[in-house]
């Protein structure tokens, strides 16, 4: 197994946090050092009805 420099793994979580808008970012340490990152992106969408009134209240 490598070793990576804290700045490595702090840069790594830099990476898994960079653009996420709803979702989680989870962080697995053992002994103090953190072992592994796991990204769960989700995506929302908004429902029908408020799509139709945020069109009518802009008159298109």
């Amino acid at each position: 197994m490598v070793q990576i420099s804290k700045e490595e793994r702090l840069k790594a979580i830099e990476k898994a946090i960079d653009g996420i808008q709803f979702g989680e970012v989870q962080i697995t340490i053992q002994d103090g050092v953190i072992v592994q990152i796991n990204r769960v992106e989700k995506q929302r969408f908004q429902q029908q009805n408020k799509i139709m009134t945020s069109i009518y209240a802009m008159n298109i």
